[in-house]
Parts: C-alpha cells; structure tokens; sequence
C-alpha cells in the first residue's frame, strides 16, 4: 500500500539525490586504498625477488594471475596510494595499476535503487548502510526470472511503458469488465517495474528483468476496490498458471471469499503486503491489530514488511512474530510510474515507500526461486525465502525469518548440488576438525515456522535417498550476525565428506556493490556436529571490518550465510 501523503516530502530529497548522483557518475576510478593492485614485474624476475619487491612496497600477494606473471596484491596497511607510488618507483616492476570495477551497463535510474544494491551513506536525505540490500546482482549471476509468470493484482499495469513492454501477457480489468488492465492509478505500474522491469539500459530494473507480468485490475483510480474483485482476480491468476501473485494491499476485516480463493490454489505462492499501520501512519502488531490477507493462516500466504536503507524496520510498517515472513526495501523505492502523471522524477518514473513496494521486492525474488528450480512449489519458494534472509540485529524478533529478503542466498538455496568428488584409495581419510576450528556439540535447531510449510518431500532432490547416503548440511547457523570479536558457526553433516568453505568479502565502489572471493578452504570432516570459530579468521582468510558472505557446500548440497565484521 503507497503511503498517503508521502509523495509531497520527496522533491527536495530528489533534487540533492539527483545531483549526488551526478557528482558520483563524474568522479575519477576509485582509490587504490579501496581495493587491490595489479604489478606487472620485469621479465626474468625469481621469485624470490618478487618477494622482496612486495616487502618493499608493503603488500602481500593475493594471488597469481594467469596472464604474463601479473600478480594481484593488496596492500597491508590500507594505504594503497603508497603502496601503489612504491611499485611503480621500483626499477623491478614494469608497471602497476589499480584493479579497476567493471559493471553490466545498467539502467539510468539503477544507482538510486538502493533496495537492489546499496552503497551505503545517504538515500534521499536517508542513513543507508552498505550492503542494507536484497543482493540482486548475486541471483542475477544465476537467472534472471525467464520462463516465469507473475501475477499482479492491483490497479491494472501501463501496458505502453518502456520499461514493460513486451512483459505483459494479456490480462483481466475487472473494475471495468473487459480485458484493458490499463493502470489509472499508478500503484500495479510501480509494482510492476518492482518485479520486472526490462534490464535495457531504459529507467530502472526489476529484481525479475526477465520475468512475464500478468496484470489483474481490481482497484480503480483512487485505489479502492472489491474484495470479490480480488478473490476473483486471486482465481484467474493462478488458473492463468501463475506460479506468484503480488497483492499489495489490505484491510483490517478477514474476506472470507479471499480466503477461499487462495485455499483453492494452493500450489500458488500469494506475496501479500503486512501493511502501513493505521491512521497515523506508525506500523502495528499484526498479531494485535489483524490485516489481511497477511494475517491468514494459510501456507501459501506470505506477508512482506518494510525495512528503510540502514536495515532497520520502517516505522511506518506492520510487523508480526508469526504473521509477517520477511521485511524487505520499502523505503523510497525508485520504480515506473504513469506517464501521464506528474512525478517528482522522470515523466513515467516516481519514488514511493510503503510495505506495498517491500512485497514487490519479495515477488520478483521468489521469480527469480522459481525460475533457478523449475519444479519448486509454493512451500519450497516461501521456504528458500526464509533460508536466504539476511539478519540485521534491528529486525531481530519482527517477523518469522527475523530478518530482510536476500534474493541471491534465496536462489543459492534451490541450487542443485555439485557433483559429487572424486573418491578412491589415493582419496585422504575424514578429518575431524577444520583447519580454523574444533568439533564441538551444537545447540538444538529451532523448530520450523509456523506460518509456511516446510518444502514437499516429493520436490526435494535428496527425497529419495537415505538419510545417510550424502554428507548433506543441517542446522547450519551462527550465533551472530554482526561479529565483534569472534563468533560460532555450527553445522551437522548427516554423513562424513567433505565441506568446502568460500569465503567471499563485500566491495563497494561509487556505489555498485559485490561480493568478491577472499579465499577458500576443503576440508574432509566425519559426520556429526561441528562448531567452527569465526573471527579473527575464518578458512584462511583474516576477517577485517566487513560485511562477509561464507558458502559451506558439499555433494549433496550447499548453504549461505551472510555477516559483519565491525571493527
């Protein structure tokens, strides 16, 4: 649901976003000191001297490159100018630069989506914390949402927008009774472009570019609607093969013919808003204060929450310990518009908040689930949901997941398991501990949510195997996700094997954001309970103040964890 009046706030927000942006998209190549160094030393260089020269300059070696003897290096202290100035005055070193951010041409209005990839520092005149995110660009590596259907029921969708044509399918209008879903209001178009917007180098991106967009109307110009409307439209949606459905609004009175259009798919995944308080615009305990369909009891309902730049819960949005699944960014979400309307950006482009435009986020990364497992059900969507959050402390006891959508460790959940190793008599026996931690009993896992069922054991791939037939991963968590001193990672293996654990390290530079591989450690280990320490290193790699993502993957499968180091 759009927030009412939040519109009229944002012109001078705008503007200085704008010209902030500008500025960034005009600056010079980053500063070596935000990255590592590529030297090219003379021809005939040892090794030994190669040593020497990093000594000098005050780097350690990173890695080898495979190309001519190019070494990639950083520098120990952080200060990469010098180190840079030190290689290129060495007589040894026949050159050394910077290793420079390259990018997939994005969208104009890409660096203002913070909700896709943020930055960090300032959000239209908001905090924003690097990494406070739903890491797209990490699922975008995957898949896209090609092949997926997602259902919008809402206002009607502008078929004629740039930035969605050729993503809608032909659709219902049920407030006017033909087939033209034309949006008169704007909200179903801001949705749209939420979840689907073309990657095209025009206005902004969905968290699902490729993804095909079937438009239910069932609110009118200002918004308003029928609750037989939406059950009828919830019907057509999911009998149109609709795997998703976006519905981003609600009420405080339970619709029973809702309910029973939803009970009556129950393999359709229905993404629903956890809504934006009552009157005075401060969000509410759904469990206290009931809004629905978030309130709903039914397995295939997942409720979205709000959560602003810095990772905290936006103070306007519901919230619930049982009846809201997961936050995600709806805090001045940039997004297309009508382009008849008058906007605060460009014609056909506006920002808006509200937990209407969380749920979109939320849509478009259960495409992007859909699309990586083609088989997946509603419970195994909403499950991988869950898996992949993100845990920032402020969110902590807010909702089910008790964390914000993470669309890349969502995908990284359904991914098939890599092919099994390479065994045999030359193969090394299991060890019992990892080479930066000792095996030690775990705590008890927490029961599962309430509020969505577990995946069905007939989309599971390890369904038909013992339950000891592969070293899969269980109760994988850490004690932590915002690491001062040191924390504790603990898993099980349900069979011995071995676990390979990638460490990869967050990057930001003039606002585009990733992950990049520190390092990476194998390691064959019995089955049973194991207890990792984390901090002050972890697989080899020495944690510094940072936002952190660690893979632990087996045979049989694989799991992401996300978190930060501070100093």
């Amino acid at each position: 649901m759009r927030r009412p009046g939040s519109r009229l706030t944002f012109r001078a927000a705008c503007a200085a976003a704008l010209a902030a942006l500008v500025c960034a998209l005009a600056a010079g190549p980053a500063a070596a000191d935000q990255g590592d160094i590529l030297v090219k030393p003379d021809a005939g260089t040892s090794a030994p001297e190669r040593e020497a020269l990093r000594a000098d300059a005050g780097v350690r070696l990173v890695k080898p490159l495979p190309v001519r003897g190019i070494e990639l290096v950083h520098p120990e202290d952080g200060d990469g100018a010098a180190a840079l100035a030190a290689l290129r005055a060495d007589p040894a070193v026949a050159w050394a630069e910077e290793d420079q951010p390259r990018h997939a041409a994005d969208d104009p209005l890409f660096p203002l989506q913070w909700g896709l990839q943020n930055g960090g520092g300032s959000v239209f005149g908001l905090t924003a914390v690097a990494g406070a995110d739903i890491g797209a660009p990490a699922a975008w590596a995957t898949t896209r949402g090609a092949g997926v259907t997602v259902a919008i029921v809402d206002s009607g969708v502008d078929a004629g927008h740039p930035d969605l044509a050729g993503r809608i399918l032909p659709g219902l209008d049920l407030v006017d009774g033909d087939s033209s879903p034309d949006d008169a209001n704007g909200h179903g178009t801001h949705i749209a472009g939420t979840i689907a917007a073309a990657a095209d180098g025009t206005g902004v991106t969905g968290v699902a570019p490729e993804a095909s967009i079937l438009p239910l109307r069932v609110l009118d110009a200002d918004g308003n609607g029928w609750s037989s409307d939406v059950a009828v439209g919830f019907d057509r949606a999911a009998a149109s093969g609709a795997r998703i459905v976006n519905a981003s609004f609600g009420a405080g009175i339970i619709s029973n013919v809702e309910r029973a259009a939803i009970r009556d798919h129950p393999d359709t995944l229905f993404v629903v808003a956890a809504g934006n308080g009552g009157g005075d615009l401060v969000g509410d305990d759904v469990e206290v204060n009931r809004e629905y369909p978030c309130a709903l009891p039914e397995p295939n309902v997942f409720c979205v929450g709000a959560s602003a730049p810095d990772d905290t819960r936006a103070p306007f949005s519901n919230y619930g310990r049982t009846s809201v699944d997961l936050f995600a960014p709806g805090v001045r979400i940039v997004s297309d518009y009508l382009r008849s309307a008058p906007t605060h950006l460009d014609p056909g482009y506006e920002v808006l908040d509200g937990t209407s435009m969380a749920t979109a986020f939320v849509t478009g990364a259960a495409a992007l689930v859909a699309a990586a497992k083609p088989g997946a059900r509603a419970a195994d969507i909403a499950a991988a949901l869950l898996a992949g959050a993100d845990k920032p402390p402020a969110l902590a006891g807010q909702d089910v997941s008790g964390g914000r959508l993470d669309a890349g460790g969502a995908v990284a959940a359904v991914l098939p398991a890599p092919a099994a190793p390479a065994t045999g008599p030359g193969a090394s026996a299991p060890a019992t501990t990892a080479p930066d931690a000792a095996s030690a009993p775990a705590a008890p896992a927490a029961p599962p949510p309430a509020s969505v069922a577990p995946p069905s054991p007939s989309s599971s791939p390890a369904a038909a195997q013992p339950a000891t037939a592969a070293p899969r991963l269980r109760r994988v968590r850490l004690s932590t996700r915002v690491v001062r001193r040191h924390a504790v990672l603990r898993f099980e293996l349900a069979a011995a094997g071995t676990v390979t654990a990638t460490v990869e390290r967050r990057r930001c530079v003039r606002g585009h954001c990733r992950y990049r591989r520190a390092g990476q450690k194998r390691v064959a280990l019995r089955a049973g309970r194991h207890v990792w320490r984390v901090g002050p290193r972890l697989a080899g790699v020495r944690l510094r103040a940072g936002r952190y993502r660690v893979t632990l993957r087996t045979a049989a499968g694989a799991a992401v964890l996300t978190f930060r180091v501070t100093a």
